[in-house]
């Protein structure tokens, strides 16, 4: 019988090679741990800085009443009176101003539920608005004088320059200081002109010296033949004036009336034909 005699292998040890990569974070992990709870920290700071702000109501009421017209009423279409902040205006980040960028100066005047419905910060719906006002207090006194001259509703001629300009930021008003889209025609003797789309179509465009300067060339424009009927109408009835001016093809936009009205009743710029 053969004895079968079984000896206990001894296993060699097990050498683990890391990778120099976990060495170094093994010997600096205490280094590490700091910098994570540095970054947790900013990033906390950051984001309660942008909660704050985002939650802050910017838009201020400007309820002044016009030297010559009554007291302005309440804009509640456009921002809820109670939500306002009256402090002072606070700049915007550059996230903000990329995203205001996006927007018409008028976009929040004429589609008041827009911010609403697409979460556009108040802020930013404030400086949009407040562009137009900064616009409407510019120019307020030339509509006024135009009106005294030639009897055309300074409302009239302040919602033109707002919405045929930007509130005075398209190019051919920053340009050619052209508030109201006013073309060069052939009896246009000694007119500089411009080249500049409208409606997606290349045109000639009147260039001025100063805005003052088209602002008087529109009050022209309204009392030549083609709208001059329109002063029947009288100083203040604005809608009569809106529609006329569409029907007499000063504009191909199908709601330009309607546009209109509107932004002269959100901005309260009947309160000037007084």
């Amino acid at each position: 019988m053969t004895n079968f005699t079984h000896s206990a292998q001894r296993s060699a040890p097990v050498t683990i090679v890391l990778p120099a990569y976990f060495r170094r974070i093994r010997e600096n992990w205490f280094n590490l741990l700091i910098l994570g709870l540095l970054i947790h920290l900013l990033f906390q700071k950051d984001i309660t800085i942008r909660f704050q702000l985002h939650d802050r109501d910017l838009v201020a009421a400007e309820t002044s009443a016009s030297p010559t017209g009554p007291s302005a009423k309440k804009m509640s279409s456009i921002i809820p009176i109670g939500s306002l902040d009256l402090g002072e205006e606070e700049s915007l980040s550059q996230e903000d101003e990329r995203l205001a960028n996006t927007f018409s100066n008028l976009t929040f005047v004429l589609n008041p539920a827009y911010a609403k419905r697409k979460n556009v910060p108040k802020r930013i719906v404030a400086r949009k608005i407040e562009n137009c006002r900064d616009y409407v207090r510019r120019y307020a006194a030339e509509a006024q004088q135009e009106m005294r001259d030639h009897g055309i509703p300074a409302s009239i001629t302040l919602a033109q320059g707002l919405l045929e300009s930007n509130a005075g930021d398209s190019r051919l008003a920053r340009e050619s200081n052209n508030h109201f889209g006013i073309k060069c025609r052939s009896k246009c003797r000694g007119c500089t002109c411009r080249n500049y789309t409208d409606d997606d179509i290349y045109d000639m465009f009147r260039v001025f010296e100063q805005p003052l300067a088209s602002y008087q060339e529109h009050s022209k424009l309204l009392t030549s033949k083609r709208y001059r009927h329109l002063a029947k109408l009288g100083r203040t009835n604005y809608r009569d004036w809106a529609f006329g001016l569409k029907k007499a093809g000063y504009a191909t936009d199908k709601r330009y009336a309607e546009k209109l009205i509107r932004i002269i009743e959100e901005l309260e710029l009947d309160r000037y034909d007084s």
